[in-house]
């Protein structure tokens, strides 16, 4: 593309170059800061498994650090300005399909700093084709970084973004969680308060729950997708969840607080099984405990090899 011959011109070129490198940096920061969001978000589409959906959404935010330095510096100038390019284009026809679809939640486009939905992003980003044309025509800076300059800095967001905010199946694995054998064991006998649920019997997938924690939410989400995206049997996952009110009566069905519905129990009952711990997640064949989970090691993989 022909650069502006006036000098007003390729200063405002310029400038916006510089505003837009800017605005891709801090839009990865910001997905940097709610990547649990923005992972699940990916993983909703139900496109990706799990693990794979939590390597896309930090790929994605490597490429727009470094697309968003490579504009501020201004070299590279034609590799840059095709890379920011396809780059917006690919969001954008994300993001129709997603409007498509019926998504109306925030697209993570911004993290959790602004709450975007697809249609406000497709909008944000025309804006932001039209900004990148003017800023294409913007003059290079007549200096060539040699390879030990500009190397380092393609290779500190790369590794820093992976090891700040590691994929959890990179760092947990299967673990022993702490929850009451014998309470556990007694409120799911015949005579406890969990026997109307059969969980004696059969394969079951028990989440224990609380709606006021955030990773409570996240983990329904998460497991809600597992669900549909591996057509599993949705009466396998139980909910189960403190009652806040004690004239409550145990096992009274809450259609609220989650996407799934799950089972109002006595908040003693549930702090003397998990020990205060949430969200928790046991896996159940025959009353026996097979496997337990937190909020970062439920495995895709792990959850539909135990029901299929």
């Amino acid at each position: 593309m022909r650069h502006f011959t006036s000098k007003t011109a390729r200063t405002i070129a310029l400038i916006l170059r510089m505003a837009l490198g800017i605005l891709f940096i801090v839009s990865s920061v910001a997905k940097l800061l709610s990547i649990d969001r923005f992972e699940l978000y990916i993983f909703s589409f139900n496109l990706l498994p799990l693990t794979w959906s939590m390597l896309a959404a930090r790929v994605v935010i490597v490429a727009e650090i470094l697309v968003g330095i490579g504009l501020v510096a201004n070299i590279a100038k034609r590799f840059v300005d095709t890379c920011a390019l396809l780059m917006l284009v690919c969001f954008t026809i994300f993001l129709c399909y997603a409007a498509l679809i019926g998504r109306t939640d925030s697209c993570q486009c911004m993290g959790d700093l602004v709450g975007f939905n697809p249609l406000h992003s497709i909008i944000k980003n025309a804006v932001l084709l039209l900004l990148l044309v003017i800023a294409m025509r913007a003059k290079p800076w007549q200096w060539h970084p040699r390879w030990y300059i500009w190397l380092p800095v393609v290779l500190a967001p790369t590794v820093g973004v992976f090891v700040i905010s590691a994929p959890d199946n990179w760092l947990f694995g299967p673990s022993e969680e702490l929850y009451n054998v014998e309470q556990l064991n007694t409120s799911i006998s015949a005579d406890g308060e969990l026997a109307p649920l059969n969980l004696d019997k059969g394969r079951h997938a028990v989440a224990f729950l609380t709606p006021s924690c955030g990773f409570c939410r996240m983990a329904d989400e998460k497991l809600t997708h597992i669900c549909r995206r591996n057509d599993l049997d949705s009466s396998a996952f139980v909910y189960l969840i403190p009652a806040t009110d004690s004239t409550l009566a145990p096992l009274t069905l809450d259609t609220s607080s989650f996407i799934r519905p799950g089972y109002l129990i006595p908040p003693m009952t549930f702090a003397l099984i998990t020990y205060g711990q949430r969200p928790m997640l046991l896996l159940i064949a025959d009353g026996e405990v097979k496997a337990t989970c937190h909020y970062r090691n439920i495995s895709e993989k792990q959850i539909v090899q135990f029901l299929k």
